[in-house]
Order: C-alpha cells, then sequence, then structure tokens
C-alpha cells in the first residue's frame, strides 16, 4: 500500500524506461483493423489510436494477471493498451513497424483518426522515482498524501482491494481526462490522479 516506507527510498534508484498504458473501456475509442508486420506474411489483429498501430498480444480472463502484464511490459519499455471482451481483457502492443492491410471487403485505405483517453502508468510499490509526499491542493484547506516523480504531482484517489474494479475505475478516470498513477502492491492496490496545481507541502 501507499506508506512512506514503501517508496521513500526510490528516488535515489536509476530510472527505468516507464511507459503509459492506455486503458480503453469505450469501443468508440479505438477502431480495429489488421496490419502487417516486416518479414511476416500473416496479417496481426490489431487497433489503432493516436495515429498508431498497437498489435494483439494476450487475451486474459484474470484482472490480476491483465495488471501484471500491463506493468511488466510498461517497466521493459513497451507501450501497451487494454481494452475489456465479453469474456475479460485483451492487451495490445505498439507496433511502430506495423501497415495497414487494406479490407477487401470495404475498400477501406485509411483509417480516420482517433484519439484516446488520458494516460495511466502502472507500477509497483518499488518503482523507481516516485516517492510519497504531502501535497496541498487549490481549493482544500488540508494538505493530502499523494505523489511525486519529479515532474508530476498525484493526489491519493482511492484504495482498492478487488483489480477487476481497480481497472475499471482507473480507465473510467483517464476517460474523463484524468491522468492516473495505479500502484499494485501485496496488499491491494492505489489509484492516483495528477493535480496540476498542486503544491508539496512543506
Amino acid at each position: 500500500m501507499l506508506t512512506p516506507s514503501s517508496v521513500n527510498s526510490l528516488s535515489a534508484k536509476a530510472e527505468c524506461p516507464l511507459q503509459a498504458v492506455k486503458l480503453l473501456v469505450q469501443r468508440e475509442s479505438y477502431r480495429t483493423c489488421h496490419i502487417r508486420l516486416p518479414e511476416d506474411t500473416h496479417r496481426l489483429p490489431a487497433i489503432t489510436l493516436d495515429g498508431k498501430f498497437y498489435g494483439f498480444f494476450r487475451a486474459l480472463s484474470d484482472p490480476v494477471k491483465t495488471l501484471g502484464l500491463l506493468l511488466k511490459l510498461s517497466v521493459r519499455g513497451n507501450q501497451a493498451m487494454m481494452t475489456m471482451t465479453n469474456r475479460g481483457y485483451a492487451v495490445w502492443v505498439y507496433e511502430p513497424d506495423g501497415s495497414l492491410v487494406p479490407s477487401s471487403k470495404k475498400g477501406i485505405q485509411a483509417l480516420p483518426p482517433t484519439f484516446g483517453p488520458a494516460d495511466c502508468w502502472i507500477i509497483s510499490d518499488h518503482q523507481p522515482g516516485y516517492r510519497t509526499c504531502s501535497l496541498k491542493v487549490p481549493d482544500l484547506p488540508d494538505t493530502i498524501m499523494g505523489l511525486s516523480n519529479n515532474r508530476k504531482l498525484y493526489s491519493l484517489y482511492r484504495r482498492e482491494k478487488d483489480a477487476a474494479d481497480t481497472l475499471k475505475l482507473a480507465a473510467r478516470l483517464c476517460q474523463r481526462g484524468d491522468e492516473v498513477v495505479l500502484m499494485a502492491g501485496t496488499a491491494g492496490y492505489v489509484i492516483c490522479i495528477e493535480e496540476p496545481g498542486a503544491t508539496i507541502a512543506p
């Protein structure tokens, strides 16, 4: 969970190539297609978002495993996104060399642009570069608990025990435009949202 002892010393460690994740719960937020990768003759199911192609990576039914996979991909430097399906979750990975396979049925040569939700940063409670702090937020009389990554400040929004509820809530916040940090720990999950007007309290 979010405690000073869990992340206080993280800023001294080296930065990881952490990548943001996109959590998509609204079908109209993205478009499906097929792409072809260099040196591969097979078509790959994909989705397009923000002018980029994301190839299908894996389908999962377990939300805990889904969060674990998204964390692993983002820490490894992969840009990933998650969509919800009738059976659970689908994870997609950015394919910078992918090219659109035109649809023979519809004669589509290009796809109209789509623009996704705000970023979600999925981290562990040992993530380098993040530390707990107290924040002073405009319109709130008292200081609140939060996170800093030396560039942005995030306020503690909610603690959750259930992974499925955590994914839904984080996706909903991102959809409305809030940048989110989702911390996965052994005792549950912590959701923090960006506070552009906040300052670190003395």
